[in-house]
């Protein structure tokens, strides 16, 4: 058997500098490759792969201008007074007038029976009429008490005076030495006794008038106060007819004929027919932005009348805000109650704004992104929107005057950087 050659054979190393030769081509092959990818992935982009039709898309243009930031609302025409009558005693009522009949200032709407009362009116009248003859009793006799403390001042008054001419002449005999010494003095003795007694009956007649007085102030005083309870409670009895505060027409009974009522019970409503408000029920994300005074276009059909907010209530029921609206128009005479109207309320006013027509781009996008139209494509951008108006958008950043944007609804974007418009 013939062996081989493998004892003898030398294996010879190739160098490293010629495998780097043998493996660059490849090495540059694959970097083309990518580069060309990168390039093409670009391209494509920058191209965009979506195409929508122009003709299901609304545009606009970029404007500058004023902005009336307003929101347009329902509403409807509501009697500006329609006062609800109250009862304010406890018995049984009578209704005179029905539902939608006119009324005129004054006439007699309901009556309430009251027995309870009436029988305390009567009572409080009896007790006053007493009180005045117990009065005019005292005051009779006061005056007999002060004649007759008149009547011993005069007595003081004679005594004195006959204690003086007694002295006069004691005075004249002891001069001539008629009478003893004691006699004069006696007689002087006389004198001021007389003078010390009608000074005191002087004064006990004056106290008598002061008494008096004070008796008439304090009977009048008495009697002042029981005829207020009078007049209270006459107030009452005739409260208990209810008649109408205003010229119009009933609006609601708001109890059953004959029923029996409490204090304070709501009867009925009257209406006011010679002025009208509108009230408009406001969304409550809107209600913050409400203010007294702002200014309000009303629109009933045929009919455009201007006012402003006159109230706003405290309030929030069924997500609506109540707010009222005076007309600043005096004729109101083609008005009717509960007719139904759409109100633009004026909330801002700004001048030399950006602005866009207003779309479904706002919802759709988030406030935040618009597309620009521009060489038949639609760019993606940021963008700022500020306030909302009826007809017009704000915006703060993003754009400048005369871009125009898609308005209407994104979604069939994608959210896309670039999409084709044909």
């Amino acid at each position: 058997m013939i062996q081989g050659t493998q004892q003898q054979d030398n294996i010879i190393q190739r160098p490293a500098k010629n495998a780097l030769r043998r493996f660059l081509p490849a090495v540059a092959i694959t970097g083309t490759t990518l580069v060309l990818a990168v390039a093409f992935f670009q391209s494509v982009g920058e191209s965009a792969s979506l195409v929508l039709p122009r003709s299901q898309m609304q545009f606009a243009s970029v404007q500058r201008g004023d902005l009336v930031r307003d929101i347009a609302v329902q509403g409807r025409i509501v009697a500006a007074n329609a006062p609800t009558l109250y009862s304010q005693e406890t018995g049984q009522v009578q209704l005179f007038k029905q539902p939608g009949e006119a009324v005129t200032l004054g006439d007699l709407l309901a009556t309430i029976t009251s027995p309870a009362l009436q029988n305390d009116l009567q009572q409080q009248q009896a007790v006053l009429a007493s009180m005045q003859s117990e009065a005019e009793r005292a005051e009779l006799d006061a005056r007999e008490q002060q004649l007759d403390m008149e009547q011993v001042m005069n007595a003081a008054q004679v005594n004195l005076l006959a204690a003086r001419r007694e002295l006069q002449r004691a005075t004249q005999s002891i001069e001539l030495g008629v009478i003893r010494k004691l006699d004069f003095d006696i007689a002087t003795d006389n004198l001021t006794k007389a003078e010390l007694e009608f000074d005191h009956a002087k004064r006990k007649v004056e106290l008598a008038k002061d008494k008096l007085s004070f008796e008439l102030s304090s009977r009048a005083q008495d009697i002042h106060r029981q005829q207020l309870v009078v007049n209270e409670l006459e107030r009452k009895v005739t409260a208990l007819n209810i008649t109408a505060p205003v010229t119009g027409q009933l609006g609601n009974w708001l109890v059953e004929q004959q029923s029996h009522v409490l204090p304070g019970q709501a009867l009925l409503t009257v209406i006011d027919l010679s002025q009208y408000e509108a009230e408009l029920a406001v969304p409550e994300s809107y209600a913050r932005d409400l203010l007294p005074g702002q200014q309000v276009e009303v629109d009933l059909g045929n009919q455009q009348l201007s006012g402003a907010i006159s109230y706003i209530a405290p309030e929030v029921r069924s997500n609506q805000v109540s707010a009222r609206v005076r007309f600043s128009q005096a004729d109101s005479r083609q008005l009717r109650q509960s007719q139904r109207l759409t109100a633009r309320v004026i909330l801002e006013h700004k001048e030399n704004v950006l602005k866009i027509a207003r779309g479904d781009f706002i919802s759709s996008g988030g406030g935040r992104q618009a597309y620009q139209v521009l060489n038949n494509q639609a760019i993606r951008k940021p963008v700022e929107l500020g306030a909302l108006s009826v007809q017009w958008v704000e915006i703060l950043s993003g754009a400048t005057e005369g871009e125009q944007w898609v308005i209407s609804n994104l979604a069939d974007f994608k959210d896309l950087n670039r999409v084709n418009l044909n």
